[in-house]
């Protein structure tokens, strides 16, 4: 009884000093219920969650996860309920690595707790809460230094550093008027930075999938390379299946009549099919783009473009490109119909919502000829 017992204590302490990032059966919990959350299957992930949390019960990665949950079921359209439910979570990350390690200095603890930051400063800018977002990000930023001195040793530092090292450098560029606030930010590189997320994108475990969509991210919008974006973006169609975010952006790293003609149509369906008004923005508006360009029936486009420009209208705050996408490919078509009243509407709501410089030249040219 005594030996049974003492087992059982001891198993207890190997239990509670296990680390995430430690290879072992916490780690390959935390694995299979991250492959869940990025696949939209919130229940099953869950399940390994909550196996986790009977090892490590106070560990910060199980709130963290678990807003990403809710995340990833949801986006980009999170609502503020929704967010109120990540914001419990993510402040509770928050608590137990400080919990754990008041000074911040242990390798996992930094990185939950900036993780979490990170994620509030997102939302909170995106509801335009300024002052809030600036505080969050202020605590990120000082724990993403601390990940600097450390990534050679914990690659899932090395999404948040090839962040700062590519957008500290990049940003400005496209943005002059930023420069003078950069001063006392340290010096990036934009060329390791890519590298950083490239390494990311197989050495991590955690923040693989952040990596693929931050790159391909970079790609479409940045180094304006959709090939490139293609190459991360089919990664995640085929390891998640039923990741409709990753659908749909890889559906825009093929939008060309050259690449599109090889467009999966049963990935275009998918998104139509989606409860989700924004995938059915983007299912409709491909649709209509690959009616237009590919088959040739400019009638069945235009219906296409109109219905998924109606879920558009919905959803106010979200999808951008696909509404400007969808209305430069119906000014097209009115073009074509000598339709000019109603192309130049389309086409101007096209540049309202434009955010490729490609979408922004193309809807130019059109209103010049009208």
């Amino acid at each position: 009884m005594r030996k049974t017992l003492t087992l059982a204590l001891l198993s207890s302490c190997l239990c509670l000093s296990a680390q995430v990032f430690e290879p072992g059966h916490i780690q390959d919990l935390i694995k299979k219920g991250t492959d869940h959350i990025y696949n939209a299957s919130p229940d099953s992930a869950e399940y390994y969650v909550a196996q986790a949390e009977v090892f490590i019960p106070h560990h910060p990665v199980i709130p963290l996860m678990r807003a990403m949950t809710i995340l990833w079921a949801n986006i980009p359209t999170i609502t503020e309920e929704l967010f109120a439910k990540m914001e419990v979570q993510l402040d509770s990350a928050i608590y137990l690595a400080k919990e754990k390690d008041p000074n911040l200095k242990d390798p996992e603890m930094i990185f939950f707790a900036m993780a979490s930051y990170g994620l509030l400063a997102e939302y909170y800018a995106d509801r335009d809460h300024t002052m809030k977002a600036v505080g969050e990000a202020n605590r990120a930023y000082g724990l993403m230094k601390k990940g600097f001195e450390i990534v050679d040793e914990h690659p899932e530092f090395l999404l948040t550093t090839g962040l700062y090292n590519y957008f500290r450098e990049k940003y400005p560029e496209q943005h002059p008027i930023y420069k003078p606030l950069l001063w006392f930010f340290r010096s990036g590189d934009k060329e390791l930075g890519l590298e950083q997320l490239k390494e990311a994108c197989t050495a991590s475990f955690l923040t693989k999938v952040e990596a693929h969509v931050y790159l391909s991210y970079i790609y479409l919008r940045y180094e304006f390379d959709p090939n490139q974006a293609q190459i991360y973006l089919s990664e995640l169609c085929r390891m998640y299946p039923k990741n409709y975010y990753a659908k749909a952006k890889y559906l825009e790293s093929l939008a060309n009549p050259l690449d599109f003609k090889n467009a999966p149509i049963d990935m275009i369906y998918s998104l139509i099919v989606h409860e989700s008004a924004y995938y059915k923005l983007a299912g409709y508006v491909f649709l209509g783009y690959f009616e237009e360009k590919i088959v040739k029936n400019q009638k069945k486009a235009e219906y296409a473009y109109r219905l998924g420009l109606e879920f558009g209208d919905t959803i106010p705050d979200h999808g951008e490109f696909f509404k400007s996408f969808g209305y430069l490919g119906l000014g097209r078509v009115l073009v074509e119909k000598s339709e000019n009243e109603e192309a130049t509407d389309a086409l101007n709501l096209s540049l309202k919502y434009a955010e490729t410089q490609q979408v922004e030249e193309e809807a130019k040219k059109l209103l010049s000829k009208l």
